[in-house]
Formats: structure tokens, sequence, C-alpha cells
């Protein structure tokens, strides 16, 4: 366990995957949500969607890794979306890094 509470959980639909995050994705755990989803990337999903719907706070970095694994996804012919984003400074950052179209509207519900 790290300082930020971070941690994930990966459940699989058929040939989809959901990693949901929770907790702080930023430098000090960037490379740990990386290492997960490229795992999850070697079994060859159609589809990876990254649950953000506990994440408190994300910074540049966790947004790199994301973007990062936005491009190796596509490379690999997999679809990557951020999903779920709750935390407005989230949404924000996404938005200003010019990664909205990453990221899935969230359904209230």
């Amino acid at each position: 366990m790290n300082g930020t509470d971070f941690r994930s959980a990966v459940s699989w639909w058929d040939d989809r995957v959901t990693v949901a995050v929770a907790g702080e994705v930023d430098l000090a755990t960037a490379a740990e949500l990386e290492n997960r989803v490229k795992e999850c990337l070697a079994r060859r999903p159609s589809r990876v969607d990254l649950d953000f719907a506990q994440v408190r706070f994300c910074d540049s970095s966790g947004a790199d890794a994301v973007e990062r694994l936005h491009h190796q996804a596509r490379e690999e012919g997999v679809d990557l979306k951020v999903t779920e984003v709750r935390a407005p400074i989230v949404a924000r950052l996404f938005d200003l890094l010019g990664l909205a179209d990453l990221v899935e509207p969230h359904r209230p519900g």
C-alpha cells in the first residue's frame, strides 16, 4: 500500500475489461496503474474501461499515464476509455490537457 490509498481491481466480461481505480493517480501511483492496465492489454481485450468513480485526485503524471495507455491500446486495436469520472478536479484536468475525448460522460444514477 502506498501513501495515497491507491488501489485497483480488474473485472473481465467476455473480451472486455474494467479496471476500477480508487484513491489518487499521481507521480507515486501512475506506474502502478500503467502496469495493471498493460497486464490487461497483454490478454488482448476488445475494450478497456478505466473506472475512475473512486478517484479523488489525478495529476499530470496520472493523465500522462492514461494517455500513454490509450496510445498503446489504440496501436493494439483496443478501445480504451476513462469512465465514471466524478471528481470535478479530475474532469477538469482531462479537459485542460485536451484528453476529454478519452472520457465517457458520467451517467448519474
